[in-house]
């Protein structure tokens, strides 16, 4: 493995003959991630049509996570691949901007909702595993995002943190942050009290749980394990 392999974003690099050979594929695992992000996101959407309460703290809560996580994804997809050292550049500052700039303050947003809800009606906090994993992704996103910033200030060039640890950066975002944003997502939207009484069983499983590891393994697929350091 090259340095640049080690340092630079989690890439593909086009000019490589395992690229040209996988191109198809990563193509159609993207058009799986997209139909699969569109099923997941949209049916607590359509949960939410169907209760009738628009205007609440509560669904606010689903809506701005639902927002969250798509940019968060979008900005993974923009990643793989690019064609170009500069398209590269560009797609890792997309990448940066959109999960800091926006799907971080989205989901700050989106908790906030759920705790001032919980608060206004006297409710018991992290009662439950959607609510606990909830916590435990937004502390790691934080973390994730504040390591992202800090391989960019004060300048790309000369960061904080030194570029031999992008690797760990990739990995802990596509192998941890990643799942426990799917299975939080899962917990709420295919198996919470509230998602229960909208949607039955076999419709959440589909349209839901199976959305969210497809979700998983086509982004997951689209990895090249040079680009983590194997």
């Amino acid at each position: 493995m090259s340095n640049s392999d080690a340092t630079s974003p989690l890439l593909n690099n086009t000019n490589s003959d395992s690229s040209n050979q996988n191109g198809l594929f990563t193509q159609y695992s993207k058009h799986v991630a997209v139909i699969s992000l569109l099923s997941l996101i949209s049916t607590p959407i359509l949960m939410i049509l169907n209760s009738g309460n628009f205007f609440s703290p509560f669904t606010l809560h689903p809506i701005f996570q639902c927002i969250a996580i798509s940019l968060i994804v979008l900005s993974i997809l923009s990643l793989q691949p690019t064609s170009s050292g500069n398209s590269k550049l560009k797609a890792f500052d997309k990448h940066r901007k959109f999960i800091s700039y926006f799907s971080l303050p989205f989901f700050l947003i989106g908790s906030s909702a759920m705790f001032y809800n919980k608060f206004s009606h006297s409710a018991p906090h992290f009662t439950t595993w959607h609510s606990t994993f909830g916590l435990i992704s937004l502390s790691f996103l934080i973390l994730q995002a504040s390591v992202g910033i800090a391989f960019t200030i004060p300048s790309k060039d000369s960061p904080i943190l030194p570029k031999s640890l992008y690797k760990y950066h990739r990995l802990s975002g596509y192998f941890v942050l990643l799942p426990l944003l799917a299975i939080t997502a899962t917990l709420g939207a295919g198996h919470s009290t509230w998602s229960s009484t909208q949607a039955p069983l076999p419709v959440r499983l589909i349209f839901v749980d199976t959305a969210a590891i497809l979700l998983v393994l086509s982004i997951w697929s689209g990895i090249q394990k040079h680009k983590l350091g194997f």
